[in-house]
């Protein structure tokens, strides 16, 4: 055993005595650092000067007139105009030219699109190659190309 009893333990290792605390004595505070107190087993609580992080305030009472929209502040107002085209048919359609802005019968140019080349070539195919001609001559198999007759002004295209 231990000869003087106090300091060794039973294989030889040194042991803290029971009235000291098993952490290091701290260094003193730099200057300006308030000390951190201890209470209780050497836990360090925060002093009284540290900010109180407390709940936010409550909102506002509900009022009876928060509900109201409050009045419309006058501001600039930009309009904005789209403009689209017209839908027109096979025939000259009665409306108001998006140039001019006449009140106009259209009037129609008619223009070969590949329908028509088509349905020659299946009248040459079909043994019919004497009447391949009769696509470019009826307007129903062209393309109907709306103009205003008081501007000149394109207006659309009936695909047919």
């Amino acid at each position: 055993m231990n000869p003087g009893g106090k300091g060794s333990g039973p294989e030889g290792f040194q042991t803290q005595p029971l009235n000291q605390l098993p952490y290091p004595a701290q260094s003193p505070p730099y200057p300006g650092q308030v000390p951190a107190a201890t209470a209780g087993g050497g836990y360090p609580h925060a002093t009284t000067n540290a900010p109180n992080y407390a709940h936010p305030p409550p909102p506002p009472p509900y009022d009876a007139n928060s509900n109201v929209i409050p009045p419309a502040q006058t501001a600039a107002t930009t309009y904005v105009q789209v403009v689209t085209r017209p839908q027109v048919g096979p025939d000259p359609a009665s409306m108001v030219c998006p140039s001019c802005t006449k009140h106009v019968i259209t009037r129609l140019d008619y223009e070969t699109s590949t329908k028509t080349h088509i349905a020659a070539g299946l009248l040459c195919l079909f043994i019919c190659w004497p009447c391949f001609w009769i696509p470019y001559v009826i307007d129903s198999c062209k393309n109907a190309n709306h103009y205003c007759p008081n501007c000149g002004a394109y207006i659309g295209t009936y695909r047919g």
